[in-house]
């Protein structure tokens, strides 16, 4: 665990948001589950066992706010919190096409650096963009493996602060580098949108980066 306990304020009610909600309630972490609509939020957190309500009432309170929300909804979203200069704030989103099979934003911008812009005084970080729902909401095992949380972002404070969350729910965090890297972790998850759904795998499989244990042999 931590070795401080942070108030968490995801804010929506789809699959990633719950999956996130479930996954911090067993931490140390106080967690808020957040909607615009304050009947909605209330009846997702209690199936969870959180709090919940109109995200716009736990802004005040929250050390971090994730956004679990469609990135056609990011910049009404963020207009809805009030306040939230100076917030930690992860970027769950992805640029998808209404069927899922394609991004909409790539290359040259991303829905990491396009949050950032929409909310110039706070702390981006992008994570969980690119890890499925389903898998953070079970206990799935990876045999001697933990599934990892890409992450990137421009200040590196809350990078770390975000990282720690990560390892909070037993799994790794990489840094990637700053928001840029954004660019290339939503074509991620377009990827393996099109493996668990095009190809067949299901939504049982994440990514991993590998380091070997040892240097290559020299070729001397």
């Amino acid at each position: 665990m931590s070795a401080s306990t942070l108030t968490l304020l995801i804010v929506g009610t789809g699959n990633v948001g719950r999956a996130l909600a479930k996954r911090f309630a067993k931490t140390s972490h106080r967690v808020f589950l957040g909607s615009r609509d304050d009947d909605t939020g209330r009846r997702a957190a209690k199936e969870l066992g959180v709090r919940g309500g109109a995200a716009t009432s736990f802004v005040a309170e929250a050390d971090v706010i994730f956004l679990a929300v469609p990135f056609v909804n990011l910049s009404e979203t963020l207009d809805g919190l009030g306040n939230i200069d100076g917030k930690t704030i992860v970027d769950c989103t992805n640029p998808l096409t209404s069927d899922y099979m394609q991004l909409t934003v790539g290359h040259s911008d991303s829905a990491g650096e396009t949050c950032q812009r929409l909310a110039p005084r706070s702390k981006v970080v992008k994570a969980f963009n690119a890890i499925f729902a389903e898998v953070v909401s079970a206990e799935m095992s990876f045999g001697a493996m933990a599934p990892q949380v890409f992450l990137a972002g421009d200040d590196a404070e809350s990078k770390l602060r975000v990282a720690s969350l990560v390892r909070d729910i037993g799994y790794d965090a990489v840094d990637t580098g700053g928001m840029e890297c954004a660019r290339y972790l939503e074509p991620l998850a377009e990827l393996i949108i099109q493996l668990a759904y095009v190809q067949g795998q299901g939504t049982v499989i994440t990514p991993v980066i590998l380091t070997a244990s040892s240097p290559p042999p020299s070729s001397h």
